[in-house]
C-alpha cells in the first residue's frame, strides 16, 4: 500500500508540479546583462531641446483585471492582484500636454475580460488624447496603443511612432487602425532619443518588438521611468521577477532575456538616482493598499513608497497656450 501511495505521488509531482513550477514559478535569468544605458545620459539627452519640460506627471486608471500577480511575476505567487490599464498626461506650460499610453477602448476592454471599468476614466483620456501635441506609447498593445488607433483623425497626427510599432508589423497589425491613415516611424529603433524637452523615449525590444521605455524630467527635477509591460508591477524591478512562463512563452510571448536585461538596467537607474519614479505597466500599488499588507507577503521586504506619490490621479485642465 505504502509503495502504491509513493509512487502515485511521485507521478503527481512530475505530471503536475514539475510543469507548474515551469510555468509559474520559475524566474531564472540566464546570463544577460544590463544595457549601457545610464542616468547621465537620459539627463543630457531630456536637457538636449529647447522649450519648457513637463511640469507634472497625472494619471487615469481605465479599467483593471483581477488576476493572480504570479502570472506576471513569476514565482510571486497565486494571489490575485488588479492588472490596470493607465495613461499619463505630461502637462507643458505654454504648449500642449504630452499622453502616454491610452486606456484602453470598450471593445478591447470585453475582449481581454476586464473586471471592471472607468467610462468617465476613458472618457477624460479620449478628451486628452484629442488635445494632446504628442502621444507616445509604451508597445504596441491594445490596453496601450488602441484606444488612440480608434479614435483616429487628429489623434493619429500627434502619436509617434516607432518602427515595430506600425501596422506593417505582425503584432501592431493586429490592432484597429484606422482607415485613410499611413503612420510612419519618427523614433529611432536603437538608441535613446529626446523628443521633446524633458522626455527621452529608450527603445527596450523585449516584452514586444516595439517596447519602448520613457524618461521623464519635470521641470522642477522630478523623475520618471516608464517602464510599460517590461516591468509590469512594482515586484517585477524591486525583485527581477519576469513574466511567468505561461504568459510569456505561451499567452502573450516576450523575449525573456531581454526582458531580464532590461530589468537589470532598471534596478541600476534606480541606484544611480534613488529618488527616480519607476511606473510599471500595470500597478498603481501603494503602502496602505487593500489587496497589501505593510510588507511583501512573498519576500518579507518593506514595500517602498509607490511612484503614486510624486505624480497626481486626475487629469487636470489644459494649460494655457
Amino acid at each position: 500500500m505504502a509503495r502504491r501511495l509513493n509512487l502515485f505521488l511521485l507521478t503527481m509531482i512530475v505530471l503536475v508540479g514539475v510543469p507548474f513550477y515551469w510555468l509559474m514559478i520559475d524566474n531564472r535569468p540566464g546570463d544577460v546583462a544590463a544595457k549601457p544605458v545610464s542616468m547621465a545620459q537620459l539627463r543630457t539627452l531630456a536637457a538636449s531641446l529647447p522649450g519648457p519640460s513637463p511640469i507634472a506627471v497625472e494619471y487615469e486608471p481605465s479599467a483593471l483585471r483581477l488576476l493572480p500577480r504570479g502570472l506576471f511575476a513569476a514565482g510571486y505567487g497565486i494571489k490575485r492582484h488588479p492588472i490596470i490599464v493607465t495613461a499619463f498626461r505630461l502637462p507643458v506650460p505654454g504648449g500642449k500636454p504630452i499622453l502616454i499610453d491610452s486606456g484602453i477602448h470598450p471593445d478591447d476592454a470585453d475582449a481581454m475580460g476586464m473586471d471592471i471599468r472607468y467610462p468617465g476614466a476613458q472618457s477624460r483620456i479620449d478628451k486628452a488624447l484629442k488635445s494632446a501635441g504628442m502621444i507616445l506609447f509604451t508597445h504596441e498593445h491594445p490596453d496601450h496603443m488602441g484606444a488612440a488607433l480608434r479614435l483616429g483623425g487628429a489623434v493619429m497626427q500627434s502619436a509617434r511612432f516607432n518602427a515595430a510599432q506600425l501596422p506593417a508589423e505582425p503584432l501592431a497589425g493586429m490592432l484597429k487602425w484606422p482607415s485613410g491613415f499611413t503612420p510612419r516611424s519618427t523614433i529611432a529603433a536603437k538608441a535613446p532619443q529626446a523628443v521633446a524637452p524633458g522626455v527621452v523615449v529608450i527603445p527596450a525590444p523585449s516584452h514586444t518588438p516595439g517596447s519602448q521605455m520613457i524618461f521623464v524630467r519635470l521641470a522642477d527635477g522630478k523623475e520618471f521611468l516608464f517602464a510599460g509591460d517590461i516591468a509590469t508591477l512594482d515586484v517585477s524591478w524591486q525583485e527581477q521577477r519576469a513574466r511567468s512562463r505561461l504568459v510569456g512563452d505561451f499567452i502573450a510571448k516576450e523575449n525573456r532575456a531581454e526582458v531580464h536585461a532590461w530589468l537589470r538596467t532598471i534596478a541600476r537607474l534606480k541606484a544611480e538616482a534613488p529618488a527616480l519614479n519607476i511606473v510599471p505597466g500595470h500597478d498603481i500599488r501603494q503602502t496602505g493598499d487593500d489587496d497589501e499588507a505593510s510588507q511583501d507577503e512573498a519576500s518579507g521586504v518593506p514595500l517602498q513608497p509607490g511612484w503614486t506619490a510624486a505624480a497626481k490621479r486626475g487629469f487636470s485642465a489644459d494649460l494655457p497656450i
